[in-house]
């Protein structure tokens, strides 16, 4: 059914993009700066961020030609990466810190990216676009909405941290940390099984 293809592909992203955690590492470093300043990071993370993530949805697959990569290779790879970004979140309650770049650029480095458009939101985007053109279409809506979900956490992130608490806050990321491991034995299974068909028709 169209909505249960849609879920398959909307909750693995918004699990790894998170907003939850990455509200909290919005807030933790934007405290300081004045509203103005806070605009600018959030134009800039949810901008690129976005950007950067329809770049790989859309020629994806062909930098992977190129290098020769097979999506088995990526699976288990993306997968591995999601495997410990999720166990870093089921342990820290945070999605994995980055450091680096000025603070007048965070928004860019490293709230666009590795923050948000990190390894693993790449990997996931380039498998997901992989299953054929309906799924095209979901992951590109799933985005569209999920940073819009973005933009107004960080636009509202003063409001919703007084509802939810830092202690809530890292609770709901703890569990997206847990959902995150399941999905990526979930691509090790995918892909074992791929490898497996492949070699059983080579026969």
């Amino acid at each position: 059914m169209f909505i249960t293809d849609f879920l398959k592909v909307f909750v693995p992203l918004f699990v790894v993009l998170d907003p939850f955690g990455s509200l909290v590492i919005y807030i933790s470093l934007t405290g300081e700066m004045n509203p103005a300043e806070r605009r600018v990071v959030t134009k800039d993370a949810v901008l690129y961020g976005f950007l950067i993530l329809i770049f790989f949805a859309i020629f994806g697959n062909y930098i992977l030609y190129f290098f020769g990569i097979s999506i088995e290779a990526l699976e288990i790879g993306g997968g591995l990466i999601l495997l410990i970004m999720g166990i870093q979140m089921v342990r820290e309650g945070d999605k994995p810190k980055s450091a680096g770049g000025q603070e007048k650029d965070i928004g860019i480095v490293p709230f666009a990216t590795p923050l948000i458009a990190g390894p693993g939101a790449i990997s996931l985007v380039i498998i997901l676009m992989y299953d054929g053109f309906s799924f095209v279409i979901y992951t590109l809506v799933s985005l569209l909405i999920i940073f819009g979900i973005l933009y107004l956490f960080f636009t509202h992130s003063e409001k919703i941290f007084e509802v939810f608490g830092g202690k809530g806050l890292k609770a709901v990321t703890r569990i997206f940390g847990l959902l995150l491991t399941a999905f990526a034995v979930q691509y090790f299974l995918n892909s074992f099984v791929q490898l497996g068909v492949l070699a059983f028709s080579g026969l």
